[in-house]
């Protein structure tokens, strides 16, 4: 069969290959599962050989996989390079952009990518809201902001969330605690000393208590500090010990106030979502915004 190669093939599979997720990234591209399926089919006939593996509800590459995948980073960030300049030069020189997002993307990890941003479009107004992770989802509900950054999974049909970082969560104790001389705890360990948690709603306080709830562990000695940076103060101060994001604590592991260990049989890694309504009118300024970040190099 003479199956042509074609830029629609190469983004339904660069989708399927960040999302990994067929579902995903049918939800992402407006396609239907089967349409995804048709498309990674006709590129695997094109190459010669499989392109993923598929088990259960996730697809991994194979290696030819991951050398189409890097190649079509490469293409991608050209094609939407391209897009945005000439977006500028057709006027993409005004407007305002009302994202949102939870604790820890607002204030570790948007900064930058929210400055490069403006630095590519200077007259675009970005207006960032920070707060929990479950009013994040509301605001997109509500229309009160354009885009939302999400640290744990919203489950309602109205809205479209795609992965876009991986993220390590890290139980982190003071620097002088009797720990900090140990790589790992066990998770029965945890109940042993105070547990700080950041406020209902967080991300990062949802994944923690899901994966340690698995495991049996239901903490009792806790306490709880509204803000991340208050969490981490609390710690450093010798209140207690806590999980947080590494991104959140590389300047106080590096003054040595704190030190990081891992859960032994827990797995602490997590995925960040951007999120908008489903139904959303995607405007010029919205879909050069939605193609920077999906291009971006987190």
């Amino acid at each position: 069969m003479d199956v042509n190669i074609n830029l629609n093939q190469l983004r339904v599979f660069h989708a399927a290959a960040k999302t990994q997720s067929f579902t995903r990234a049918a939800e992402a591209l407006f396609l239907t599962q089967p349409g995804i399926s048709k498309y990674i089919k006709e590129l695997e006939e094109y190459y010669g050989t499989r392109l993923f593996e598929r088990m259960g509800r996730k697809v991994f590459l194979t290696r030819a996989g991951e050398i189409l995948y890097e190649k079509t980073e490469t293409i991608f960030n050209i094609i939407g390079q391209v897009k945005v300049e000439i977006d500028e030069l057709q006027g993409l020189n005004r407007g305002i952009l009302n994202i949102g997002a939870s604790i820890t993307i607002g204030i570790y990890i948007l900064p930058e990518v929210l400055g490069r941003f403006r630095s590519m479009h200077p007259k675009i107004d970005v207006r960032l809201e920070i707060a929990l992770n479950r009013q994040i989802a509301d605001m997109l509900l509500d229309n009160s902001i354009d885009f939302g950054f999400l640290g744990a999974p919203v489950h309602d049909d109205r809205l479209i969330a795609t992965p876009f970082f991986h993220d390590e969560l890290v139980l982190i104790v003071p620097g002088n605690h009797e720990w900090a001389k140990r790589d790992r705890i066990d998770p029965p360990d945890l109940l042993s000393c105070p547990f700080i948690f950041s406020g209902r709603g967080s991300g990062t306080r949802e994944v923690i208590e899901e994966r340690l709830s698995r495991m049996g562990i239901v903490l009792k000695n806790t306490m709880e500090f509204g803000h991340t940076e208050a969490v981490k103060k609390a710690v450093e101060a010798g209140l207690g010990v806590s999980i947080v994001s590494r991104a959140t604590v590389s300047r106080e592991e590096r003054l040595g106030v704190v030190k990081t260990l891992s859960v032994s049989g827990i797995d602490l890694k997590r995925t960040f979502y951007f999120a908008h309504r489903k139904e959303k009118y995607l405007s010029n300024l919205d879909k050069t915004f939605l193609q920077f970040i999906v291009y971006y190099n987190f």
